[in-house]
């Protein structure tokens, strides 16, 4: 009898093994291709039916004492910085909103990274060109 631990310990470390060098290349061809994007603009490509383009990404910042001037009821939150994780409960729960603190100015948001979006166009499938697509 095959102990199924190790077989599937055993398959784990080889897919591991092969993929590694893969994701690491992809990111690499990632990178690279963000920078040209981000360098020259976005692209359509007909022929794979993309569109290829960067996205921008926020990160929400808190001015700790301007929240807690204008929202003391979320006091809590605030400890030498703003808990953010707890600051996001309290949202989620409905004790103020995104809108209340950008107004207050204790929510600003600011760009913290870039990501490159491949996006098929209309409602044709992402497909490499020249493999048919079986159903």
């Amino acid at each position: 009898m095959v102990d199924i631990r190790a077989a599937l310990l055993d398959e784990y470390l080889e897919l591991q093994e092969k993929l590694g060098p893969l994701e690491k290349r992809l990111e690499d061809v990632r990178d690279r291709l963000r920078d040209l994007v981000t360098e020259e603009g976005h692209f359509v490509d007909e022929v794979r039916a993309v569109i290829v383009r960067v996205e921008p990404r926020f990160r929400k910042e808190y001015d700790a004492e301007k929240l807690q001037a204008a929202f003391p009821r979320l006091n809590a939150c605030v400890r030498p910085s703003v808990d953010v994780a707890q600051l996001e409960a309290c949202l989620r729960a409905g004790m103020v909103t995104d809108g209340e603190l950008e107004r207050a100015g204790v929510l600003t948001r600011a760009l913290h990274s870039r990501a490159l979006v491949v996006k098929a166009l209309g409602q044709q499938s992402l497909r490499r060109p020249g493999r048919p697509v079986t159903a």
